[in-house]
Formats: structure tokens, sequence, C-alpha cells
């Protein structure tokens, strides 16, 4: 691995906040991965392989039904660390998980977790700490969307897909997987993104959405 992807790593909440024998053991027991846009990295029902952490690109997941239509759940970017669900039961991929764009993965194997944690398992919470993180934020997204109108519901997951990259990149995700992620129509997506462009709160690309002005997306959600 080159120092700038292990920069990446070390810039995730989760990891920067590990133990250093914890980090030395990941940093030393992983490879990187390189997958094309669209490629699948694992598919619900795929056995349990180990847990990776995004070094560039964008990561979707997301469900299918079927009739092969696509629900997207979430999107992972890097520094994110995702996979650690079937750490600890062991059971099977619960959700697809795709390239967005082409990225790069650092990979660390089933059987290097399972052999440290036999040897350390204190272990096991610094693992039910990154757990933790993602029920946090699942049980934000379904306050979201019990509580909140269409506009809030647009505007606080943008500004969740915003934070994860610092707000320093576009959004890589098209208005219909935006719909998806909130579960509204195309249309109203389509409405309420072009009251924030005029409210230069965003900007829209090709298949890309820019945060420009954060505080007002934040009273927009409020």
């Amino acid at each position: 691995m080159k120092a700038h992807q292990q920069a990446v790593i070390e810039q995730g909440q989760w990891f920067k906040n590990r133990s250093p024998k914890l980090k030395m053991f990941l940093l030393a027991h992983g490879k990187v991965l390189t997958l094309k846009a669209q490629q699948a990295l694992f598919l619900r029902g795929d056995a349990h392989d180990g847990i990776y952490v995004v070094l560039s690109g964008v990561m979707r997941i997301s469900g299918v039904n079927s009739n092969g239509k696509e629900a997207v759940l979430s999107f992972i970017d890097a520094s994110l660390w995702f996979g650690e669900v079937t750490l600890f039961d062991k059971g099977l991929r619960t959700h697809d998980v795709y390239a967005q764009t082409d990225a790069q993965l650092f990979y660390v194997p089933q059987r290097s977790l399972e052999q440290l944690l036999s040897k350390h398992p204190e272990y096991w919470q610094e693992f039910g700490l990154l757990l933790a993180q993602k029920l946090r934020l699942m049980f934000s997204s379904m306050e979201d969307h019990a509580l909140h109108s269409a506009e809030q519901k647009v505007c606080n997951r943008l500004l969740m897909l915003s934070e994860q990259t610092n707000f320093s990149a576009p959004l890589a995700l098209s208005q219909q997987q935006l719909a998806d992620m909130t579960y509204l129509t195309r249309q109203t997506i389509n409405q309420i993104l072009q009251k924030l462009v005029k409210k230069n709160a965003i900007s829209l690309g090709y298949q890309c959405i820019t945060v420009l002005d954060v505080s007002k997306l934040q009273a927009l959600a409020s």
C-alpha cells in the first residue's frame, strides 16, 4: 500500500481513534483491491469474507427486488469502513455493494480478523464501535423518514452524504438514486433540487450534486 493510500485510511474517524497495535495489524494484514465503475464487490447472500475501507471513489449499497428494481440505501466514500456486520454473526451478506465510480479499497480478510480476535478478544469492542456508528446513522435516517418534510429529507440526506467527504467533493449520484434513498418520486426530487439551486445551496451536474452552502442546507433541514 502506498503512503497516500494509508493517509486516507488514517483520516477516517473510526480508524484514527483505534489503538496503535490494532492499526498496525489491520495495515499489515490487508491488501488493495481495484474495481471499475458498476463492478460488484459482493452481493446479498454471499459468504462473509472480511471488512473493507474505501481508498478512492464511491461504493453503492443497494438491494434488488424480484422484478430487478434497485433500491439505493447509501453511498460509501473514502476513509469509511464497511462489511463489519458479518464479522459479528458470521452470516451472509445482507445487501449488494457495487462500485459507483472507479474505486480502490483496502481489504482485511475474515480469517485474519478471526485470528486477531481469538488472541485479543478485547478488540471486539473496537469493532463494536464501528457497528454502533452505523446504528446511529440508521436510527437518524428512520427518524428523518418518519417526521420530516420532503425538502427536509433531501437536505438531510445531502448533508449526511457530504459529511462523509468533509464537504470537499461533489456527490456522485443521480436524481433517481437520491429518490430511492429518500423514498420520494424522481419528480419530487427534481423540484426540490431546482429550489435548492435557486437558493445557491447546491449545484447540479451530470449524475452529481455539489453542496455549495452547508449552512443553508442545515437551516432548511431543521
